[in-house]
Formats: structure tokens, C-alpha cells, sequence
């Protein structure tokens, strides 16, 4: 089942992935997470590095999605080609947002280029050009990260580019003025006009959440996308408890 399918279904809870190797991978699927974000931002990581992630995620039944900070169309393209469920885009609102579901989507959608020979069409052994198209159409997740003081700007139709609308509560705060705050008053209106432009789409809602709590939390509000912490924050606390101990 495609992560747009089950997201139908439920809420997904998902983490970031920082370290880039196929072991992390192993323990957070069997861990029971429905998929991770490879962290191509932030993480000290080649793109060949973040494809042998997804086809990492790919082997264990795991959904990949890589966050990107540019929109760089070659990188996206051999992302998408090795299997990535999706791409989040860092800052992705806006005219950004836009621009993402145009590299991520096939014409008559987008304007990605076509190519049988990779990974993500089956190399063409046993599947049509047309049935390829069809499948990475439907099912590859544009995420747009909703992170910055201009969040409002062209709104409407970036909403109408994506397939999730992910707040960064962090970054957020930080371009708002309250850096940490997320209980601020810019913070809880910025919060609220993005969730009332993501309804008036029908646009499910993502976020970070850095706690259990805060991912329960969000999950209570209807958000169907939830990153919790980082395998990073996970080796970190485990070992402060082995050390605690």
C-alpha cells in the first residue's frame, strides 16, 4: 500500500533520518515506523547517499520520502527514479510548492522527464510507459514545508500543488519572531491560516512533533503526518538512559 493510500486510512508516523546507512533503516522499520524522511537538508549526506536510503526503505516495504532544501531537477528526478515516495521541500510554500508538484509529476501534470531505464519503473521489465506514469502520478507525495514569516503568500494555490502541508514549528517560530514558542499568539495564527487554507483543499496536514506527547497531540487535531524526532535524538536519548542507568 502506497503512504498516500494509508494516509487515507489513518494517521502516519514517521521520523527523520540523519545517518546514512541501510542498518538505520532496518531498525526503524522493524521498530514499526510507516515511513521516514531522509533528511538531505540537514544531514551530512551525499544524494547518492539519500537514493541508497530510499533503495534501503524500498527492501524493508518502508516509504522514503527525502527532504530537500532546493529544488534542483536532476537531483529530484534520480530521487524520484530510485523509489523516494515523495520529496518534502524545505520553505515549500508559496510559489515553491508550485514549482515542487511540477518536478515531481509527469506531463500532462508536471514537467518531469521520462525515463523506463531506472529503478522506479521496473527498468520497463513487465511494466507499460503508461502504467509507470499512472502509478508515480498518483502516488508520489509532494510536501511542502510551511516554515517562514510569508507562509500566507499565493496560499491558495500552493495548497492546491500539494499533497501534504507540513508545519516546521521550529523554523517557524524562529522567522516569527518567538524563537521556541510555539504557543505564541504569531504562532497560533500562523498555525491556524495555514490549517484553514489546507481545509479549504482537503489537504492533509503534517508537522514535526519532538515529543510523544506533542505527536499525540497533533494526531488529536487531525494532522495525518507526523515526523517524530530524528534517529539522531533517538541514539542520543537511548544513551543518556543506558548512561542515566
Amino acid at each position: 500500500m502506497s503512504l498516500r493510500a494509508l494516509m487515507a486510512e489513518r494517521a502516519v508516523t514517521g521520523t527523520f533520518l540523519k545517518i546514512p546507512r541501510f542498518e538505520v533503516v532496518d531498525m526503524l522499520a522493524l521498530s514499526g515506523f510507516d515511513f521516514v524522511v531522509c533528511d538531505y537538508e540537514h544531514a551530512q549526506m551525499s544524494v547518492h547517499d539519500a537514493c541508497d536510503i530510499v533503495r534501503a526503505g524500498i527492501s524493508r516495504g518502508m516509504p522514503v520520502l527525502v527532504r530537500t532544501p532546493t529544488l534542483d531537477r536532476g537531483e529530484i528526478n534520480r530521487l524520484l527514479e530510485a523509489g523516494a515516495s515523495g520529496i518534502q521541500l524545505a520553505r515549500g510554500s508559496g510559489d515553491a510548492a508550485i514549482e515542487l508538484r511540477q518536478l515531481i509529476s509527469y506531463p500532462p501534470i508536471g514537467t518531469r522527464s521520462v525515463s523506463m531505464a531506472q529503478a522506479a519503473a521496473g527498468y520497463g521489465v513487465g511494466v507499460t510507459l503508461t502504467a509507470h506514469l499512472e502509478r508515480s502520478n498518483s502516488e508520489v507525495l509532494a510536501v511542502g514545508q510551511y516554515e517562514t514569516a510569508d507562509f500566507a503568500d499565493n496560499i491558495e494555490a500552493a495548497m492546491a500543488s500539494l499533497d501534504v502541508a507540513f508545519i516546521g514549528p521550529v523554523d517557524l517560530s524562529v522567522d516569527l519572531g518567538t524563537p521556541g514558542d510555539s504557543g505564541s499568539e504569531p504562532m497560533l495564527q500562523a498555525v491556524a491560516a495555514i490549517e484553514a487554507a489546507a481545509g479549504r483543499h482537503d489537504v492533509p496536514m503534517g508537522i514535526f512533533a519532538g515529543s510523544a506527547e506533542s505527536a499525540e497531540t497533533a494526531r488529536a487535531k487531525g494532522y495525518r503526518y507526523i515526523v517524530v524526532g530524528s534517529d539522531l535524538t533517538m541514539l542520543s536519548a537511548g544513551a543518556a538512559a543506558l548512561l542515566g542507568r
